[in-house]
């Protein structure tokens, strides 16, 4: 008979930032990270497989990064052999990834054991469509394959029912409950309009584009400061730095606090209003920056990057094109119309709502408990 301690093991594929260093260790290892807190806060055995990543393309790094993954497949075998009752859960990422990710889910079903795929990062949609059919094949195995398939993005589960006839299970990134606090700092009354970008500070963020946005807002007459949080690298802080000089603009509206821990971020999101996040990363998921600054009371001006309108929740805060101007209406009619205090709070609702720990996790432990037989599976819905 199969031990509880079995039927509560999770095999876990996934990032975490182990292998991944410095400012490229993103949103993708956050989230994980909290999969696997909030899995082993209800008790659940996890055991770590890091998902290698491979750093560069040379021809070396090719070389460890095979020889890496053969390594986890194996000691994978071994781990699937000692825990046939628990879960097998890979955070997918498909791409390049989609041929060992088919693997993974297919050596599982073969030895009789039960798994999730987690859809992680937005794209997935756009690069099963634009695959060829070899890349679709695989595709479908592993999302056919898999005993249940949890969603990043709610477009997800739109796309698995419609395409395939199977249901997924929305589980969207979210912030931790002891970071939830009320919304009750009032930053209306301030003449200074704060805007604030904190994540990795690359090219794919389009953080050049914010100081462009600001350069309309001077155009304006307005005064704003402007704060940067994170991880850089020099050439592109240059280049910041040179974009700001070249539009005209005051360098000590700028303020540029590098890579801080997120307690460090908290207090200057509690006292900024607008997080601009006109990011065109062309697999942007679910931003956990947006979700963290909307929590704070900071209302986002987005592109359509990834999730961003349906996690923002509202045309008012989502710009269709890369143009400086549309950005800075979007703010100035938040602003000069003295709603801000009142789209503060509705962003605000709408995390507590949606995107914390308590809401989201119910999604995710219900998916187990309904693999392990203990329950049904408890589904999470996006309110509105």
């Amino acid at each position: 008979m199969t031990s509880n301690k079995q039927n509560r093991t999770v095999l876990f594929y996934a990032p975490i930032g182990n292998l991944t260093k410095g400012f490229k260790n993103g949103g993708a290892e956050a989230g994980c990270r909290k999969t696997m807190e909030v899995l082993r806060k209800e008790g659940y055995n996890v055991i770590l497989l890091e998902k290698p990543t491979r750093i560069s393309d040379s021809k070396l790094d090719g070389f460890k990064f095979i020889f890496t993954l053969a390594n986890v497949y194996f000691r994978t075998i071994g781990l699937l052999r000692a825990h046939r009752e628990g879960v097998f859960h890979v955070a997918g990422f498909y791409l390049n990834q989609v041929y060992f990710e088919w693997l993974l889910i297919q050596t599982a079903r073969l030895m009789s054991v039960k798994s999730i795929y987690e859809i992680r990062n937005g794209g997935m949609i756009e690069a099963y469509k634009q695959g060829g059919s070899f890349y679709k094949w695989f595709m479908k195995g592993i999302l056919t394959g898999a005993s249940t398939v949890l969603c990043q993005g709610y477009e997800y589960v739109l796309f698995l029912k419609s395409e395939f006839g199977k249901s997924g299970v929305y589980y969207p990134n979210y912030i931790m409950d002891n970071f939830v606090q009320s919304n009750s700092d009032d930053r209306s009354d301030d003449a200074v309009i704060r805007i604030v970008y904190f994540g990795r500070v690359v090219p794919d963020k389009n953080v050049e584009f914010i100081i462009a946005v600001c350069k309309q807002l001077a155009i304006r007459n307005k005064d704003f400061t402007m704060a940067i949080i994170g991880g850089y690298e020099q050439q592109y802080y240059d280049f910041l730095q040179q974009q700001i000089l070249s539009n005209g603009l005051d360098s000590e509206r700028f303020v540029f606090h590098g890579r801080r821990e997120f307690s460090e971020i908290v207090p200057h999101l509690r006292k900024s209003h607008f997080f601009i996040f006109p990011s065109k990363e062309k697999r942007e998921g679910h931003s956990n920056s947006l979700t963290e600054a909307m929590g704070c009371g900071v209302v986002p001006i987005v592109s359509t990057a990834g999730f961003n309108e349906s996690i923002a929740g509202s045309s008012d805060f989502v710009v269709n094109e890369f143009n400086a101007d549309l950005y800075a209406e979007k703010v100035l009619r938040i602003w000069d119309t003295g709603n801000w205090k009142s789209r503060s709070d509705e962003v605000h609702r709408r995390v507590v709502q949606n995107y914390t720990e308590s809401v989201v996790k119910t999604s995710l432990l219900g998916a187990y408990a309904d693999l392990l037989g203990r329950s049904a599976k408890n589904e999470l819905t996006l309110s509105r």
